[in-house]
């Protein structure tokens, strides 16, 4: 996340998730890292875009993608 204290935040993301997902993510976000959830999903954004997120797959989603997966990305 930008420093800047007037940063704009000038647009939205909906995304449509299970009550319990959302329920789970709201109270692990505060619980681990102290924020509310929309200010660690922002956190979340920035850090992918700025190549510092890895999503790691799970053994199943490594072998549904096969020859396509690489490790490295």
């Amino acid at each position: 996340m930008s420093n800047d204290l007037f940063e704009v935040l000038d647009d939205d993301l909906r995304i449509r998730i299970s009550s319990s997902e959302l329920e789970n993510f709201k109270k692990k976000s505060i619980r681990v890292t102290g924020k509310p959830y929309q200010l660690l999903t922002r956190e979340m954004i920035t850090a992918f875009n700025q190549g510092r997120l890895r999503i790691v797959p799970t053994e199943e989603q490594k072998t549904e993608l096969g020859e396509l997966y690489n490790g490295d990305n």
